[in-house]
């Protein structure tokens, strides 16, 4: 089994304490320098650290191997997202100027079919103006002769009544027998010359 780089921080600082805190104690009962002790606490120093550095050399190499793996993938990673967002928002930008593109194109179109539609509405209107105006011009002409031949009717009928009102004014009975055998004598005429041919 591997052992990580954090098992081994706590023996490592016991031993650091160790090696440095007995020789101070010993050094408090004697007053000066001694050099086997010097000596022996570098020695002790040494191997100590040096037989750590053998040990932990191995897993302290992975484990910084593996953490700079670690951080150039995620390196890698972020830039592969950096990459990756700069396509989608270039995508991005494309696809809103071809949508701007894209609106203008059918907010002209809009107002074409607008402008057709108003054309075309005009259009209708005129023809129904004409329709109406060709209908109440036929109105018209035909209350016009309908009230013409009433007028006419009318003014027969005044004319008549105003002939009969006249001739009973003058008509006396005399003149009505006068009148009556002049119709006689023509009929007779009349007849006669029928005969006759």
């Amino acid at each position: 089994m591997r052992k990580s780089p954090q098992n081994f921080s706590g023996p490592l600082l016991a031993g650091l304490v160790l090696s440095f805190s007995l020789p101070a104690l010993a050094g408090e009962s004697q007053a000066h320098f001694d050099l086997a002790t010097f000596l022996g606490q570098v020695l002790n120093f040494v191997v100590l650290f040096g037989g750590l550095a053998f040990l932990l050399r191995k897993p302290l190499n992975d484990y910084l191997k593996g953490k700079a793996e670690q951080v150039a993938a995620r390196l890698r990673q972020s830039e592969a997202l950096k990459v990756e967002s700069l396509q989608k928002l270039q995508q991005s930008r494309t696809r809103l100027d071809s949508l701007e593109a894209e609106i203008r194109a059918l907010r002209e179109e809009a107002e074409r079919e607008v402008s057709r539609e108003r054309q075309m509405i005009k259009q209708e209107a005129e023809k129904e103006a004409q329709r109406l105006r060709k209908l109440a011009q036929e109105e018209i002409e035909a209350m016009f002769r309908a009230s013409l031949r009433e007028l006419k009717a009318y003014a027969i009928d005044l004319s008549v009544a105003l002939a009969e009102k006249r001739i009973r004014e003058k008509l006396t009975p005399e003149l009505h027998r006068k009148l009556i055998h002049q119709a006689i004598d023509r009929l007779r005429s009349l007849h006669e010359s029928s005969a006759d041919s």
